[in-house]
């Protein structure tokens, strides 16, 4: 697969580079290889922008699954990372600390767009121009509410829902539902600061969808599944745990989709991420309609100096995809880009590390767009094969930066891996 050569994409970005920090909103200095979102929309050279779909092809029908990209709303200034770890923190500092940690360690990351603020809506549009021109439909925002403490949100409330092209691109919430911790570059071998604890009962998911009917499931382009509005939650067994069980979870979703209906809204679509077919089945006896998973980040085989094979991880992928067939709800197929936690590391723990305990953890080596592309094609011919056809492809993650999961632009390898999505399912249908 041919993509824009590194030199050529930065030197067409560094034309407007400075007109795009005119009236946008960066944080910390920008890099000498920050670059104007807008110059990647006239697709790669000797290729038209409209790239034809294979899915179709692939999939035997007319109709290609949707394509949801994971959005991690964390590169912004808010009042709770500025109480937690100083004044205007944000996870840019992590990443631009990064030290590498074996011969070949790509770190530090180095984001083609620099340290950018996505709770601006200007930056958020050139996101949502992007992601759209390279075949995304939906972002799911990792959406965090602690017993109606909430936080990070300003990157969907003040960027996305106020950037003006913001019709492009649909959004739903995954509900973040776990314990808060400061899980950025902590102490090795000691216990976690908890933050904000998650705690669930029928109350509080009655404010949850309350807050959602005033601010997200009115508006248009809020994503919605056969006429039922998308509702994700993380830690969706623990959810139901603390509910009470399965059958008390199911009573106290249909509150809340008659809660929807009288608010003149369609009723939920509720989606659970899960691993196995166990979960599977207690959330399809709790009421919900679907599961999926946030990411595939380990292969299972034993590690090499702390390292895992991204070829490993594909057929890791296709094995967890067949297992879910035999799950009594529909799965949507997850696509994992990369695992990489160690910007969120220490620099002083020695590698590899003398044990794992998140973030310390492995690393996945040799992912390349042209194999991205490959675990994409098998994700549209799990589709086509299984009988239930999903309804949508989800990817981890259009900026998970310090866990090594992102599709924005990346000095190594540019738009490669937004291109890997556009070969396979080509552009959104939105205009």
């Amino acid at each position: 697969m041919t993509r824009i050569p590194r030199r050529l994409f930065l030197e067409r970005s560094a034309k407007t580079a400075l007109t795009t920090a005119s009236g946008m909103a960066l944080l910390g200095s920008v890099p000498a290889h920050a670059a104007d979102p807008s110059s990647h929309r006239q697709g790669r050279p000797g290729q038209p922008a409209e790239t034809a779909s294979v899915a179709g092809a692939q999939t035997g029908s007319k109709k290609r699954p949707e394509i949801v990209a994971i959005y991690y709303p964390h590169w912004h200034n808010y009042d709770h990372g500025s109480s937690w770890k100083g004044e205007g923190w944000t996870e840019w500092e992590g990443l631009k600390a990064a030290v590498p940690r074996f011969p070949g360690h790509h770190q530090p990351l180095k984001p083609s767009w620099g340290c950018f603020d996505e709770s601006d809506p200007l930056w958020t549009a050139k996101e949502i121009d992007l992601a759209a021109d390279h075949g995304i439909d939906v972002f799911l925002y990792d959406w965090y509410w602690h017993s109606g403490v909430r936080c990070m949100e300003e990157a969907l409330e003040q960027g996305f829902l106020k950037a003006p092209n913001r019709a492009r691109m649909k959004f739903a919430l995954m509900w973040a539902n776990h314990d808060r911790r400061d899980q950025f570059c902590p102490e090795f071998g000691k216990p976690r600061t908890v933050w904000l604890h998650s705690r669930h009962s029928s109350g509080d998911l009655q404010r949850v969808v309350d807050y959602g009917i005033a601010h997200y499931f009115r508006e248009p382009n809020y994503w919605r599944v056969q006429g039922r509005l998308f509702f994700s939650l993380f830690e969706a067994t623990r959810f139901v745990a603390e509910l009470g069980g399965a059958q008390t979870t199911r009573a106290v979703l249909a509150q809340m989709d008659d809660r929807l209906r009288q608010a003149g809204l369609p009723a939920m679509h509720w989606n659970g991420m899960v691993r196995d077919l166990k979960s599977a089945a207690l959330l399809q006896e709790a009421g919900f309609s679907s599961t999926s998973r946030y990411n595939v980040a380990r292969s299972g085989k034993p590690l090499v100096d702390g390292t895992d094979r991204y070829e490993n991880l594909i057929e890791a992928h296709r094995q967890h995809w067949q297992n879910m067939r035999g799950a009594p709800l529909v799965d949507l197929p997850v696509a994992t880009m990369g695992w990489d936690s160690t910007p969120r590391c220490r620099p002083d723990v020695p590698w590899p590390f003398p044990k794992s305990e998140y973030p310390y953890t492995h690393v996945v080596v040799g992912n390349t767009p042209q194999r991205f592309e490959q675990l994409l094609r098998d994700a549209a011919q799990h589709v086509a094969q299984d009988p239930r056809h999903p309804f949508a492809v989800v990817l981890n993650a259009w900026n998970e930066w310090t866990e090594g999961g992102f599709l924005l632009p990346e000095e190594k390898e540019g738009t490669g891996y937004l291109e890997a999505i556009r070969n396979v399912f080509g552009r959104s249908d939105r205009p």
